[in-house]
């Protein structure tokens, strides 16, 4: 037990609360707030009686979790806090029952224990009888210095001890059951915390004029990655997208195709059965002429599915994942890719495999693709040769769809940063290629390669972009390039950047905020089209702190007339 006098813990947490913005409060009485993951496995049960929310996490399985996460906006200097009435039924092991807080630089985790409560990373507790009754437990932070009470009464002192990093740099608040080998069930009566986000918006204000549209809504569904496409007779705009009742990326059986059409330039939107014939993207689409008059592609293999059976022949050899199967002990495989040249118009297709794909890991996203000024096709690919490879991007180039060329563009020589699928290609007037890359591990800054030479030989650097991916391109009538991204950081929201030579060179001291009332990190793949008054569609997917709906939604907007630096990413 950690004791320090009630005045200086009194007055601790009273510069803490003089300092700090406006309290918010959730009582638990929105059925909504409960954890999606809940209804998907029976370890786990949510419910919320008499205005009280109970979390029971009853498993040890990998994966048997149940948290309830507010992203608070906490600030480093600043400082935050939270208050919390809890009354604890059991907690056995780390996390079983607790209050986790972070403020994008620091971490920690109040677990509530039966007979004590302890702070996980500062290895600081007290010791009290938590399931006799309702408690009200108070942590504030500030700097690295954490304090915590009990009953307005004085429990741990912790100055300096708030130092633990953050994990990727979140900011946010939680409580629940946040580690799968413990168990915990608890009733948790309000919880109350500082709103930094306001403070953070005011940073960074959305541009004036900007039009945000919700495309579809639908409570229980969970609606990511919208496309974007228009019918160059009619001008209208249409997307796809994926509707699902799992919050989740893979594709699921159970999912259905959502199509929507605008024929007012994305003001306002309704539901269509099927896309029309000849809508075009924003990207040149995956299959090009080549100067023989043939059809030819790049190809990958997304994930293919197996049955447990074929497990062994598969195990090491490449990534195999479980998640998202709709089969019991089903298997996906993420790798290879293969060339497709058709010589009658695209009704038969001649396929050959691309033996340098065939990989640990091996995958490329619908950005990656791209004819060259040469006729040349090229496509990024993102490789791993092993489990312990962090993977490294290739550009694959064919000339004619019988063979292909492979290159190395970029990756991390000390295996720390993970390179992805996610690149985005371009080519320049002058025949300059380069390519956008979302990396993790490191501070979420893409990464940008370049190639003069047609794709021979290239020069890769971290550019001052931070966000990701890179998946919405557009041209603007005076030449300028935009490119819009996901911000997954306080505050959360869509961004743009733009260009006036080609992409060579970004102005990332002007940096355009589209939306930043994001209510989590989960948003974003944005895809934008120009308007015919100059303006820019950007549609994508969002969630606010309204409802916590995932939804598509979709901004007009005004770019910027073209002024300020630029800062080299290359």
């Amino acid at each position: 037990m950690h004791s320090t006098p009630a005045v200086v813990l009194f007055l601790a947490a009273a510069a803490f609360a003089a300092a700090g913005p406006a309290w918010r409060r959730d009582d638990f009485n929105d059925p909504a707030h409960l954890p999606l993951a809940v209804p998907n496995n029976p370890r786990l049960h949510a419910e919320i009686r008499d205005g009280k929310l109970l979390l029971a996490d009853r498993g040890t399985q990998p994966g048997d979790m149940l948290v309830c996460t507010k992203q608070w906006g906490a600030h480093p200097e600043k400082g935050a806090s939270c208050r919390a009435r809890v009354k604890v039924v059991r907690c056995k092991g780390l996390a079983g029952v607790m209050i986790g807080f972070s403020d994008g630089v620091h971490e920690d985790i109040l677990t509530l224990y039966p007979e004590r409560i302890k702070l996980y990373r500062a290895g600081l507790e007290y010791a009290m009888d938590t399931t006799d009754d309702f408690h009200e437990y108070r942590i504030d932070i500030r700097g690295t210095d954490v304090h915590v009470t009990v009953d307005s009464a004085p429990a741990i002192d912790g100055p300096g001890a708030f130092t633990f990093p953050a994990y990727r740099g979140r900011n946010r608040l939680s409580i629940g059951g946040g580690a799968s080998a413990s168990v915990g069930e608890a009733w948790w009566d309000w919880l109350s915390w500082t709103d930094g986000l306001e403070t953070w918006m005011k940073t960074y204000p959305v541009i004036s004029g900007a039009e945000h549209v919700v495309v579809f809504k639908e409570p229980g569904v969970y609606a990511p990655f919208p496309s974007l496409r228009r019918d160059p007779k009619t001008g209208f705009f249409y997307t796809t997208f994926q509707k699902k009742r799992k919050r989740t990326h893979y594709e699921t059986t159970a999912a259905v195709r959502g199509v929507m059409e605008s024929r007012d330039g994305g003001r306002t939107w309704h539901a269509v059965p099927r896309l029309p014939k000849g809508v075009v993207g924003p990207r040149p689409g995956e299959v090009f002429r080549c100067p023989d008059g043939a059809l030819v592609t790049i190809r990958q293999n997304w994930r293919r599915w197996f049955p447990p059976q074929r497990l062994k022949e598969f195990k090491g050899r490449y990534r195999t994942s479980t998640q998202g199967a709709e089969k019991p002990g089903w298997f996906s495989v993420l790798s290879g890719g293969r060339l497709a040249r058709s010589e009658d118009g695209g009704k038969t297709w001649k396929e050959s495999a691309i033996p340098e794909l065939d990989t640990y890991v091996s995958c490329s996203s619908g950005w990656s693709i791209l004819q060259l000024r040469d006729g040349r096709i090229l496509r990024a690919f993102m490789l791993r040769r092993n489990a312990h490879d962090s993977g490294d991007v290739y550009a694959v180039i064919t000339a004619d769809g019988k063979r292909a060329d492979m290159v190395r563009v970029m990756g991390d020589p000390e295996e720390k940063l993970r390179f992805t699928e996610e690149t985005l290609v371009h080519e320049t007037s002058k025949g300059v290629v380069w390519m956008l890359t979302r990396v993790e591990g490191g501070d979420d800054h893409l990464w940008q390669a370049i190639s003069r030479d047609g794709g021979s030989t290239w020069t890769s650097r971290r550019t001052r972009i931070k966000g990701h991916p890179p998946s919405g391109l557009v041209k603007l009538p005076d030449g300028r390039l935009v490119l819009t991204y996901g911000y997954r950081h306080l505050p959360y929201g869509i961004r743009a950047v733009l260009s006036r030579d080609e992409g060579l060179t970004w102005d990332t001291k002007h940096i355009v905020t589209l939306r930043n009332d994001g209510a989590n990190f989960d948003l974003g793949y944005p895809r934008s089209m120009l308007l015919d008054d100059g303006r820019v569609l950007t549609i994508y997917y969002f969630v606010t702190d309204a409802d916590h709906i995932t939804h598509i939604a979709c901004t007009r907007w005004q770019p910027p007339p073209a002024a300020g630096s630029r800062t080299r990413a290359e």
